[in-house]
């Protein structure tokens, strides 16, 4: 089985004051959030789950796990088939979305949005056997971090909710979309 490797998309960093700008405003958080991204070395939660993921439908059908030369681009499961040939099983995980926005009615506090989408296909037979979606958009809470707290320490603060959202999203896209306990 090989686990597929895909580039990050762009983080959106969405703030009050970058929001009243309307595109230069989309413009400006999308640089700022791939700045923090790659300044404070933040690691696309795809790659924990695919990782996850791969070692436990491994673990299942008793079969070798190795990771992808290179990165995917393919969007459909004919696509992947092209470009892993040989590859038997792919599992292919791609975040579909990672942002931090304020909340609408608190502009001092922020959600950390996170969703991701899996498929597995098999490339002897070009089949799509799994594909599922998981999303995380936390609800405005009494823990709800500030700009600060998500960013301060190497932006420990959207590590951690990331890799809780990552977790939260392996664990329900191996129960629901691939049957493992």
């Amino acid at each position: 089985m090989t686990v597929t490797r895909r580039e990050a998309p762009s983080f959106s960093a969405m703030t009050a004051g970058k929001a009243t700008f309307g595109l230069i405003g989309a413009a400006a958080m999308i640089s700022a959030g791939n700045t923090i991204v790659r300044e404070n070395q933040v690691e696309d939660p795809a790659i924990a789950i695919a990782n996850g993921l791969g070692e436990a439908l491994a673990g299942q059908l008793s079969v070798p796990v190795k990771l992808a030369n290179g990165t995917l681009d393919a969007s459909d499961a004919a696509g992947i088939r092209k470009q892993y040939p040989d590859g038997g099983l792919v599992l292919d995980v791609q975040t579909v979305n990672w942002s931090f926005v304020y909340f609408p009615t608190d502009w001092n506090n922020y959600r950390v949005i996170y969703s991701v989408k899996m498929r597995l296909v098999d490339t002897r037979s070009g089949k799509l056997l799994a594909e599922g979606f998981c999303a995380r958009v936390p609800e405005n809470t009494d823990d709800a971090p500030s700009y600060d707290q998500l960013v301060d320490n190497g932006a420990e603060g959207l590590k951690q909710r990331l890799k809780q959202s990552g977790e939260q999203c392996q664990q329900e896209l191996k129960t629901q979309v691939l049957g493992l306990s």
